[in-house]
């Protein structure tokens, strides 16, 4: 059995989906990534070779498995200058270091981890460190001495322009002395790692005591008492570890076992109650307070966005999202409806403009502008006014008028059961508008969207009207839901609407 970086890292997580993953592969079979997993592991891929462009003279390990190892081995013994993707097994453990550098003064190698961020990360569940120095442990057991360890990653300050430099897209840290810090931690983990690889098959894992958003895949098939809707899913939970543990070594796992909410947040001791007597609540009071501060028109406005970890329009940094498509529902005070669109359909370098010029047009000079989960809306709104300063008094004014029809949810003046503590809109559209669903659109999801529309663009794409049409009717499928959603709100509050 051959132990990788990456499954270093996964036992660092969590040591029984490693140990699955390596007895059990079963259980894997049928997950599908998702499309922003498959972007992330994609963006990562394509951080590697671009970075290579920062070390012209090097060459690179093409072949696979035993055979990369004879390669690597022979480029190593003639001290080639610089070798990327260099395969390096050692007992258990094999690696394929992104960047080897030999250094003359040092009689050593450099190596060096490219990574797709704006930053060394140093947090425990993604620390680059480890992952750097467990590389460096491998070289040296396999006798290939390293005299420096470095992190290269994205600058976030970098902005794409006219005069392109990969040595502006890039920042090289140095990490020497930190990995030095953590080599007698991670040669034990190392050796933890192989002897828990061994062992029999373990009960439960260490994901019980964390929140539901930071588990590991297989953590129903190792926690089979805990049930699907639990303490896990309360609101914020995973930052009260101290809370999860006694409940967890208590057993207590449903909300109905808590024995004192008076030891839970506002948030999630509502949560509970809700959750308890089946019954939603709803401050009709306060929420006809708030949708009484909104001005007509209403503008139901969402943005679909586009991100890459090297800049590939002009204004726009590594990871930051260039909108490439908007929704509008616009509701006038006699009920009466309408629905306006944009969607790019042309790469160029200057890719939004003909967005912001049409949005210019939809959007009038008076009306609240209603998103949901609005800071990604003023985020764009911001970058747009940036990268196109002419209009920046336009998306000011946007986001002095934003208004969040999510923070209904989030203040809790509508706690619903079937929310399960969550407040996307994803998540509330099935239990108040039940019929309105994604269920038969092509693209579901926004990072979906981003991929189909990435497609769309390329040379590749065969079926581009298509497409178009899908992306068209998901924006706009999210736009109507808020309108619905709005609708309902109206409708608890006592108040009759008739939308035309």
């Amino acid at each position: 059995m051959q132990l990788t970086k990456t499954d270093y890292l996964e036992f660092l997580f969590c040591k029984k989906n490693l140990w699955l993953k390596k007895h059990k592969p079963e259980l894997f079979e049928g997950v599908e990534l998702s499309e922003f997993e498959k972007k992330i592991i994609e963006e990562g891929n394509i951080a590697d070779e671009a970075a290579r462009h920062l070390f012209p003279e090097g060459v690179l390990v093409t072949t696979h498995e035993a055979e990369a190892i004879e390669d690597t081995k022979q480029y190593i013994d003639r001290k080639e200058k610089v070798i990327f993707q260099a395969a390096i097994s050692v007992d258990s453990f094999l690696i394929r270091a992104d960047i080897l550098v030999w250094n003359d003064a040092l009689s050593a190698w450099e190596l060096y981890e490219v990574k797709a961020t704006n930053e060394v990360k140093r947090k425990k569940n993604h620390n680059h460190i480890k992952d750097i120095s467990f590389q460096k442990q491998v070289c040296e057991q396999a006798g290939i001495p390293i005299g420096k360890c470095g992190i290269i990653h994205l600058n976030g300050e970098y902005k794409r322009h006219s005069s392109f430099s990969w040595r502006d897209v890039f920042m090289v840290e140095e990490v020497t002395e930190e990995v030095a810090e953590v080599v007698e931690e991670v040669t034990a983990e190392m050796e933890d790692m192989k002897r828990s690889m061994d062992m029999p098959e373990g009960s439960g894992c260490e994901c019980i005591y964390r929140g539901r958003s930071n588990q590991c895949t297989t953590f129903a098939y190792s926690n089979p008492q805990v049930p699907e809707y639990s303490i896990h899913d309360l609101h914020r939970i995973g930052l009260s570890k101290k809370k999860i543990e006694n409940w967890v070594d208590e057993g207590i796992f449903t909300l109905e076992d808590i024995p004192d909410v008076s030891i839970l947040n506002d948030k999630q001791a509502l949560q509970v109650e809700v959750y308890r007597s089946q019954k939603p609540l709803i401050d009709t009071h306060t929420i006809k307070e708030e949708l009484d501060t909104l001005t007509f028109p209403l503008y139901f406005f969402d943005y679909e966005g586009y991100g890459t970890a090297i800049p590939e329009f002009t204004g726009y940094s590594s990871f930051e999202q260039v909108p490439f498509q908007y929704s509008l529902h616009i509701l006038h005070e006699d009920g009466t409806i309408e629905h306006r669109d944009h969607l790019v359909r042309k790469r160029k370098s200057d890719i939004a403009r003909s967005l912001v010029e049409q949005l210019t047009d939809d959007i009038g000079s008076k009306g609240s502008i209603i998103s949901w989960h609005k800071s990604y809306e003023e985020g764009r709104n911001k970058t747009l006014a940036r990268v196109y300063p002419e209009y920046a008094p336009f998306f000011e004014d946007m986001n002095e008028r934003m208004f969040d029809l999510e923070t209904i949810f989030t203040k809790q003046l509508y706690v619903h059961q079937d929310f399960k503590g969550k407040t996307s809109i994803k998540k509330v559209l099935p239990v108040l508008v039940p019929e309105l669903t994604y269920d038969d659109l092509s693209v579901r999801a926004g990072d979906q969207a981003m991929e189909r529309w990435e497609y769309m663009l390329s040379e590749e794409c065969e079926d581009e009207d298509a497409i178009y049409h899908d992306l068209l009717e998901y924006c706009k499928q999210d736009t109507w839901a808020m309108v619905k959603i709005y609708e309902h709100l109206l409708g608890v509050c006592g108040i009759k609407v008739e939308i035309k």
